[in-house]
């Protein structure tokens, strides 16, 4: 029998490198504890059901590939018996982790009843999120599982910055909706169909990244005006390179020049991009 469980995890945001993350750029992703993910487990002598049932399908394909790849390696699999209850404030296609945090908590789920050792936290929770966008760079359950800011590159892996003190950051929501799958999909046509734009594309934003991350960590050491201006700046070059990729349609372009009008010194998506929250750095 599978035994009580419960757990939190936190949404996210990215700073700078979405996207280019995937080509070996280097990317700053933030925990977002405003939002969060609760799930736990009651075992019966039931038939697993989840609650909400709208989720009931989603969760058994997922738990229907983990039992496919432990059979590919031969590995035992009892099935959980009992009620699954998912409750979460992080909305679905909206740049904050929705995906990637029903990952991480399903891991913590499995790690006791499958022999799930912590330091394979990240590569199963990262196969599990390969479900939800074909190619998961693994960044956001990355800074999930670590729970703090992060820098992050596909060959190096992810690295915890120790920043504890931010600026102002506010979230705003566009009211759009767009599939990471689709982002995705729409940035790597762009790549085949202007290669050497994408790459310039990427160059920027490898020095978003470097910006976002020297202006972080001047700002935690006390020097706010100069890591102000970095982190700003890393936030202009980032958001103009979603504009390369054509995923800032004019609604949200809208919410950037109201939000720079009311002083923010910074705007940009976060997450994949055609939809989602605007995040906004202030003074």
């Amino acid at each position: 029998m599978w035994p009580s469980f419960q757990t939190r995890v936190s949404g996210k945001w990215v700073l700078a490198g979405e996207h280019s993350v995937l080509h070996g750029a280097t990317a700053i992703a933030l925990p977002h504890p405003e939002f969060t993910l609760n799930l736990s487990f009651q075992p019966s002598s039931t038939e697993l059901s989840v609650e909400p049932k709208s989720s009931h399908t989603m969760i058994s394909d997922l738990f229907r590939a983990v039992e496919d790849e432990r059979a590919l390696d031969d590995l035992p699999i009892s099935k959980p018996e009992g009620t699954l209850h998912l409750s979460s404030t992080i909305p679905m296609g909206a740049g904050l982790g929705s995906s990637a945090a029903l990952c991480v908590a399903l891991t913590r789920w499995m790690a006791e009843p499958l022999s799930i050792s912590s330091q394979d936290f990240f590569e199963f929770a990262r196969r599990l999120e390969h479900r939800f966008h074909g190619r998961s760079s693994g960044m956001d359950i990355a800074v999930i599982l670590e729970n703090e800011a992060i820098s992050f590159n596909l060959e190096k892996g992810s690295l915890p910055l120790g920043i504890r003190t931010l600026p102002r950051f506010t979230f705003h929501d566009t009211g759009l909706r767009k599939r990471t799958s689709d982002a995705v999909f729409q940035v790597e046509n762009f790549r085949e169909e202007k290669p050497w734009l994408a790459l310039q594309t990427d160059e920027a934003m490898s020095s978003a990244a470097r910006f976002g991350i020297e202006g972080l960590e001047r700002y935690h050491l006390g020097d706010a005006d100069a890591g102000l201006r970095l982190i700003a700046n890393a936030m202009s070059q980032a958001q103009e390179c979603f504009y390369t990729w054509g995923l800032i349609p004019r609604e949200i372009k809208n919410l950037e020049e109201d939000l720079r009008a009311q002083g923010a010194l910074g705007v940009k998506i976060t997450g994949a991009g055609g939809g989602g929250f605007l995040v906004a750095l202030w003074k």
